[in-house]
């Protein structure tokens, strides 16, 4: 056990890089998703029909999509650089993990915004139209405040899950964790690591992990008893 130990306390620090670009993508990737689940959510409730109908398409579209056929999908569809004006713009392994991560992620949480909006009181809404707010106006200064709250426990599990989903970038070669723990085991050629490296990665997704569904759940409780 101290010889495991002692083969990858060298490598911790390559390990710990790795994962924390998995967080940096995770959290950019949710990011653009609650940025676009906002609106296509909104856009569900919309008072014109084609708008609530194209929403909600796009929306059952993104979040029934398996995420690692999105990965691949974006892999293949996006080029690494675009030629702008002369000028050579470069998008990389991990940007293209981050945009493939937020559309599945996006179709959630458009359905996490249209189920908070729809369990404000109707009499919230009359109220934000006799005090003369645009719709665009009710949203913002009625209807989505109160609706936050509730959004928070969904869109935190929503959260972990993409974290963790994070790890389907090293298909794109990605150097984050899952791809530092292959780059280690091949550099060192030792079998008896195998279990202990890949332990290491688990080990460090649910410490990180655990506690956030913990939270979520504990909000979750919270709101029910008001």
């Amino acid at each position: 056990m101290n010889e495991v130990i002692s083969a990858l306390l060298p490598w911790l620090p390559m390990l710990l890089k790795g994962f924390a670009l998995n967080l940096w993508i995770g959290a950019l990737a949710m990011l653009l998703a609650c940025m676009a689940g906002v609106c296509l959510g909104a856009l569900q409730r919309a008072k014109s029909r084609g708008l609530r109908l194209g929403a909600k398409l796009v929306t059952q579209l993104l979040r029934n999509s398996p995420w690692l056929v999105v990965m691949f999908f974006v892999m293949h569809l996006l080029p690494y650089e675009w030629h702008v004006a002369g000028v050579v713009i470069s998008l990389p392994a991990w940007l293209k993990a981050v945009l493939a991560l937020s559309l599945p992620a996006a179709g959630n949480a458009s359905e996490i915004v249209r189920g908070a909006l729809q369990s404000i009181p109707r009499t919230q809404w009359e109220a934000a139209t006799a005090l003369g707010y645009s719709a665009v106006g009710q949203l913002r200064h009625v209807i989505l405040p109160q609706a936050l709250r509730l959004m928070v426990p969904p869109a935190l599990g929503l959260y972990c899950v993409v974290t963790m989903s994070s790890a389907l970038a090293s298909l794109l070669g990605v150097g984050e964790l899952l791809s530092a723990s292959r780059e280690i085991l091949a550099a060192t050629a030792r079998t008896d690591l195998l279990l202990p490296v890949y332990g290491l990665v688990l080990a460090l997704f649910f410490a990180y992990i655990f506690p956030l569904s913990l939270l979520a759940r504990s909000l979750e409780r919270r709101l029910a008893y008001r």
